[in-house]
């Protein structure tokens, strides 16, 4: 059998594939050639080319850059939720400490303006439910207009609602002359179902469809528990 020649082993099709693979399943091979490895060169964008190494150097360089992204940001977020339940703590401290339906529902608008950093809000309750004085006059939800039926299946879902809702239904719960581009509403209810925990803000972006509830639904659970003793279900 005759040997191939050199001229045939250089046209003959290589397995690019076959070899890449063979590479990756042993890194080690090149420092075993090393004038097969200092022979490699890769193109860089701009035409000129760049060593192997100076090549895995600058990708560990992007990856690593990726990856103090990633962590700052998880930091961020960690830090955020620190401080949401620092304020959690807080207010639960100060709802157990106010024994008035006005002084309740003042202070938890206020708080929670705060520390979600919204533009609006409100309580709105549902008809039947009463308290010994009429300071929920105001705050209830108009039967006429519909939106107890828009609003009693979020309610009874025990859920959050975020994103944007129909102007109709923003109307309803924050008032004909405020413009609202996303909100939350959170669900009040405890043995009966009380209302909503309305918050509005100008910003269509600021309540997402996609956000997170956890800490809107244990707002709302707060609320509701310390409201359960200062109003009536019919």
């Amino acid at each position: 059998m005759s040997e191939v020649s050199a001229e045939q082993r250089q046209n003959d099709p290589v397995d690019e594939a076959g070899v890449i693979q063979y590479l990756r399943n042993n890194p080690e091979v090149l420092l075993k050639y090393p004038d097969i490895f200092c022979e490699l060169a890769i193109p860089h964008q701009t035409g000129a080319a760049t060593s192997l190494v100076e090549r895995q150097l600058k990708l560990l360089r992007e990856e690593n850059q990726s990856l103090k992204a990633k962590i700052e940001e998880l930091v961020g977020i960690a830090r955020e939720n620190e401080e949401l339940n620092q304020r959690f703590h807080r207010l639960a401290l100060e709802l157990m400490n106010t024994d008035q339906l006005h002084d309740v529902l003042a202070m938890v608008q206020d708080q929670v303006q705060t520390f979600f950093y919204t533009d609006f809000v409100c309580f709105r309750f549902l008809p039947n439910v009463s308290a010994e004085s009429n300071i929920l006059d105001g705050l209830y939800l108009d039967q006429k207009s519909g939106i107890v039926d828009s609003v009693k299946p979020w309610i009874e879902a025990r859920k959050p609602v975020c994103g944007r809702q129909d102007e109709k239904i923003n109307r309803e719960l924050f008032g004909a002359d405020i413009r609202i581009g996303s909100s939350a509403l959170i669900p009040l209810y405890h043995t009966g179902d009380l209302g909503l925990l309305c918050l509005g803000s100008v910003s269509a972006d600021r309540f997402g469809l996609t956000m997170g509830t956890i800490f809107l639904q244990q707002l709302g659970e707060l609320v509701s528990n310390r409201l359960k003793n200062l109003l009536q279900v019919a």
